[in-house]
C-alpha cells in the first residue's frame, strides 16, 4: 500500500468519527428537548389540576351557602310579618292591664285573653315563643333588655323583678328582647352616729 492509500484511509476514518460523534451530539440533543417538553407538560399539568381543585372547593362552598340561604328563607321568610303582629298583640296586652282595672268588666276581660291565647297559639305554630321574663329569672343579656334597676328585700340581685313588654324568638332566632326591670341590692341607711361637734366628736348633752 502506498502512501496515497494510506492518506485516504486516514481521511475515511476521520470523517466516520466526526459523523458518528455528530450523530451522538444530536441524539443528545434531542433527548433534552423531549425531556424539556415532558416537564414543561408535567408543569401544565399540576397547575391546572390545581385550578381545578380550587374550582371544585370553591363550588362546593357555593353549594353549601345556597343550601343555608334556601334554609334560612323557609324558616325565617315570615319574621317580618311576624314583627307587625307583635304590634297587635301588645295592643291586646295593654287593652287586658286596662280593663282588669275597671268594674264589671270581666265579659270584655274573658273575650280579649281567648282573642290573645288564639293569637298566641298561631303565632307558635310557626315557631314563635315567648320568651320566660318571669318574676325571679335571672337576666339573660341575650334574652333580656334592662330598661331599669330597682331595689328589692323579696329577691336576690340580678334577677327580673318585672316585665315591662313580653319579648319573642322565632325558632333559634331573637324577634325582640322582653323589656325588665332588673333587682338591685336595697341601699343601707347610714348608721346613726349622733350629733358631732365641729372636731368630729360626739356633742354631748350637758
Amino acid at each position: 500500500m502506498n502512501t496515497e492509500d494510506r492518506e485516504e484511509k486516514k481521511d475515511e476514518s476521520q470523517i466516520e468519527i466526526n459523523v458518528n460523534h455528530s450523530t451522538d451530539e444530536t441524539e443528545d440533543s434531542q433527548e433534552g428537548i423531549e425531556s424539556s417538553e415532558i416537564n414543561e407538560e408535567e408543569n401544565e399539568f399540576e397547575e391546572l389540576n390545581k385550578k381545578y381543585l380550587r374550582l371544585a372547593a370553591d363550588f362546593e362552598n357555593y353549594k353549601k351557602r345556597m343550601s343555608k340561604d334556601k334554609a334560612d328563607s323557609i324558616a325565617y321568610g315570615n319574621e317580618e310579618l311576624i314583627k307587625e303582629f307583635l304590634n297587635v298583640l301588645d295592643n291586646l296586652h295593654r287593652a287586658l292591664e286596662h280593663t282588669e282595672q275597671q268594674e264589671d268588666s270581666k265579659p270584655l276581660i274573658d273575650g280579649v285573653k281567648l282573642v290573645q291565647k288564639q293569637f298566641l297559639s298561631s303565632l307558635e305554630k310557626f315557631g314563635v315563643q315567648i320568651i320566660d321574663a318571669s318574676k325571679g329569672k335571672e337576666f339573660d343579656p341575650m334574652l333580656h333588655q334592662a330598661i331599669e334597676h330597682a331595689e328589692s328585700s323579696e329577691i336576690a340581685p340580678g334577677l327580673v323583678l318585672s316585665e315591662m313588654l313580653p319579648g319573642y324568638t322565632l325558632k333559634d332566632r331573637l324577634l325582640r328582647p322582653a323589656l325588665v326591670v332588673v333587682s338591685k341590692n336595697a341601699e343601707e341607711a347610714p348608721a346613726d352616729k349622733g350629733n358631732l361637734s365641729f372636731f368630729g366628736k360626739p356633742d354631748n348633752d350637758t
